[in-house]
């Protein structure tokens, strides 16, 4: 058996792409939403009508691959004098331009199929299905098909622990010592921050763990939930406790079942009581196998590098539900995006106070400030704070499916976008994002507005915290050095602490196959440079010292 040190081999991290924006202060509002002055701002009007009245107030343009609800310009439910008079542009007039826009560039970016809702003074504007739910066949994305939302299920999870401070069940200063005492179900490599780290801490990524830290245990080692827990001891920390921000999805998933245990319930009902229920998200679940067992569901598409769009089995990633395993429709997450545009609310119900909705919200690390901006990251959610802005906006990845959330508080204005496919679909988010808010602000199109889909991986570089792994490249290598010994020494059974057991074999004179941990699958490893092999799937990188 062969020793392979934490150092020796270097996987990059992959997983569930999130990011985000974080809060200023704490913009509480009060339930009976009498806001005080700093809160003004971000009060969102709330009317007695909340249902969509298909018959009057909606306009239905359906074909076998593009759904679109949108209210018209002459509704018979007053729409228009709703409207706040502080900020009043006519909505039926921005959706009227931004639709189009919708559809020409989802035609451009191949994506199979979408979803996209639009929530404004909590009533919901727009909703449009886009495309297929696989690609080659012909059956439609609709309202109700589930598509898998990643990262964008701690929101879920941080609002559910809202819940249950309300309750009185757990406070977030709560240490996951109380929860998980047995240092041999856990414990970190620093003893005093194992004593020492809360709720906040884990879901605000803050623990100095380098980022992604057991993420990849899961998707391609096969660990349950207990095991990466157990080998995160073996992880020395990247940076001082509660001083970096760096994306977790283990810690995370941490705090939500140590929430579950205080509500003495596992984490998939607590999630279905307090945040489903209420908000009539029928249709939502918790796990890989629900999302299957429901034939109305996205499968997984990725498109290569040549344009060929691919269907992709999913990634299981069940042991770190809270982080990652919510799947939902766009009907269920326009209901969703309004109670947390309301503050908690939903059709008149306080489901959660603002108070403990609102802790989500503020900043509880900063990873960028500058004269008048912020950004940071709160529980579940990224948060940006300008001078006269207040934003709230995750996304999240499941490898093969994405979801792009971004909620303009000041302006009362919400969108959230689902994808089928792994390699454009945040990008397609983020840009219908930025077209709304955009038509909203000016009222018009951009000058030279279009629609050709271009898949800019820069957005996800500009910084660490929206830096999604599954898009990170190897560097390019101008002179690439040859293998230095025969393919046959570098196969043979290797062990790590903080790994598990990895077997690998040769595949042929330039590729290896690695088994990970409990894996029965290989993983081909094609060469790259000197000792350095290339995982191209999910663009990971392993190097080898052992000979």
């Amino acid at each position: 058996m062969k020793n392979l040190g934490t150092g020796v081999m270097m996987i990059a991290a992959v997983l569930v792409a999130v990011v985000i924006v974080i809060l200023p202060p704490n913009p509480i509002i009060s339930d009976d939403n009498t806001p005080d002055a700093i809160q003004t701002p971000f009060n969102p009007e709330s009317f007695p009508n909340n249902s969509i009245n298909t018959t009057n107030s909606l306009i239905f343009n359906v074909n076998a691959y593009s759904s679109t609800i949108l209210h018209s310009t002459n509704t018979q439910n007053g729409l228009e004098e709703q409207i706040s008079p502080i900020y009043s542009p006519d909505i039926s007039k921005v959706i009227a331009l931004f639709d189009p826009y919708v559809e020409n560039l989802f035609e451009n970016s191949l994506i199979p199929g979408a979803a996209v809702v639009v929530v404004y003074q909590d009533k919901i504007v727009y909703m449009k299905t886009l495309g297929v739910k696989k690609v080659g066949e012909n059956d439609p994305v609709d309202q109700d098909t589930l598509f898998e939302i990643g990262s964008a299920s701690k929101a879920f999870t941080s609002a559910a622990m809202a819940a249950l401070v309300d309750e009185g069940l757990i406070t977030w200063e709560d240490l996951a010592r109380h929860y998980y005492s047995d240092p041999d179900k856990f414990l970190l490599n620093n003893s005093q921050v194992s004593e020492e780290i809360n709720m906040v801490d884990l879901l605000s990524h803050r623990s100095g763990l380098p980022q992604q830290a057991g993420s990849y245990h899961v998707m391609e080692f096969w660990y349950d939930f207990n095991e990466t827990l157990y080998r995160l001891r073996y992880l020395p920390p990247e940076s001082e406790f509660r001083t970096q921000y760096a994306y977790q999805n283990i810690l995370y998933a941490l705090a939500g079942y140590s929430a579950s245990q205080a509500a003495g319930m596992t984490w998939d009902d607590l999630i279905k009581q307090k945040i489903f229920q209420p908000l009539q998200m029928n249709s939502s679940t918790t796990t890989l196998q629900e999302f299957l067992n429901n034939p109305n569901h996205a499968s997984n598409h990725e498109i290569d590098e040549n344009g060929q769009v691919n269907y992709m089995e999913p990634y299981n990633l069940d042991a770190m539900g809270p982080a990652t395993s919510i799947s939902a429709s766009i009907k269920d997450l326009g209901n969703w995006i309004r109670f947390q545009m309301d503050n908690g609310q939903f059709n008149g119900q306080q489901v959660v106070s603002s108070q403990s909705l609102g802790e989500t919200r503020n900043i509880h690390i900063v990873i960028d400030q500058q004269t008048g901006y912020t950004l940071g990251y709160g529980l579940g959610w990224g948060v940006e704070v300008g001078s006269d802005s207040y934003e709230i906006m995750h996304s999240g990845s499941t490898v093969y499916s994405c979801s792009y959330t971004d909620l303009f508080l000041t302006d009362d204005l919400g969108i959230m976008v689902v994808a089928n496919e792994g390699t454009r679909g945040i990008r397609f988010g983020q840009l219908l994002s930025e077209m709304l808010h955009n038509i909203d602000k000016t009222g018009s199109l951009p000058a030279g507005t279009s629609t050709q889909f271009i898949h800019d991986d820069s957005a996800f570089n500009e910084d660490a915290a929206f830096t999604n792994p599954h898009y990170e490249q190897l560097p390019q290598i101008l002179n690439s050095i040859p293998l230095p010994y025969p393919i046959e020494n570098y196969v043979g059974n290797y062990a790590s602490d903080y790994w598990g057991n990895i077997k690998i074999e040769k595949k042929n004179e330039t590729s290896l196959l690695l088994y990970p941990g409990n894996n029965p699958n290989p993983i081909t490893l094609n060469h790259y440079s000197g000792n350095t092999f290339n995982e191209s799937d999910l663009q990971t990188e392993v190097t080898s010292v052992i000979l």
